[in-house]
């Protein structure tokens, strides 16, 4: 316990999947925990959760990563609170399931917006920070397809492929301010959308069957399997780690049998 105490951190996307999972562990750690995301009445209710489950002051800041001007304005609340932050977890992020020829401009732009704008930005704001406190974690939330693809999500495989090798580039450019990047890259986890899209499926319970049996270790991730990853990757334990993408996936992108 009390691994990241007396830590600033800041969540992107921290209202609602594994990154509530995520700012509900590491406040358990000790951390001074700031989530943000658009919508603010989710905000609101999501820090009263965390409050009651973790006892500690979580904080809220409404901004769309995409929106340069408001990732500013999060980096500054966050600082002119703590003083300083040394974890930036980039959990913000969405898929659009379609086929590939169907695929709007705008869908596309949507994808790559949230999923690689919204954490260039975010990376682009805190590092300075980080560079003068002389150490930072970034840890940015990919998927176990951007290091594999995948034939019938092949424009969310890209931009997630893509925040692999902007977190390893980072990783190489920012390691000499003692400023550690690295990416997590989650298999199909157990999430509001998720369950969602089983659900709409015509067989659920065949469409679950048929995920799970693409795991080696036969069932889904649940938020908190990506939490404890995020935990290491954030922590001391991790001082000398950077630049990896970590496959938090029950051995789905290891191959087939």
């Amino acid at each position: 316990m009390n691994q990241l105490e007396g830590k600033a951190v800041v969540i992107s996307g921290g209202t609602s999947g594994f990154g509530f999972s995520i700012a509900e562990l590491f406040a358990r750690e000790g951390a001074n925990v700031m989530i943000a995301a658009r919508r603010k009445e989710k905000g609101i209710a999501a820090t009263e959760e965390l409050k009651n489950l973790t006892g500690i002051d979580v904080r809220f800041c409404q901004c769309d990563v995409t929106k340069e001007s408001e990732v500013k304005s999060l980096v500054a609340e966050t600082i002119g609170i703590y003083k300083k932050i040394d974890i930036f977890v980039n959990s913000a992020g969405t898929i659009i399931r379609k086929q590939f020829e169907e695929t709007t401009e705008e869908e596309w732009d949507q994808l790559f917006n949230v999923n690689l704008k919204g954490c260039f930005f975010c990376c682009k704001h805190v590092i300075p920070f980080m560079v003068r406190n002389g150490k930072g974690s970034i840890i940015n939330i990919s998927s176990n397809i951007g290091l594999i693809g995948k034939g019938d999500l092949p424009i969310y495989s890209a931009s997630k492929g893509a925040l692999v090798l902007l977190t390893r580039s980072l990783a190489l450019r920012y390691g000499k301010y003692n400023i550690r990047v690295n990416s997590i890259c989650p298999g199909t986890i157990i999430t509001d959308l998720n369950r969602d899209f089983i659900e709409k499926a015509p067989d659920p319970d065949m469409k679950l069957r048929q995920i799970i049996s693409a795991y080696p270790l036969g069932r889904l991730g649940t938020p908190m399997d990506v939490g404890y990853a995020a935990l290491y990757l954030a922590s001391d334990q991790s001082q000398w780690v950077t630049g990896i993408a970590l496959p938090v996936d029950g051995g789905y992108s290891s191959g087939k049998e």
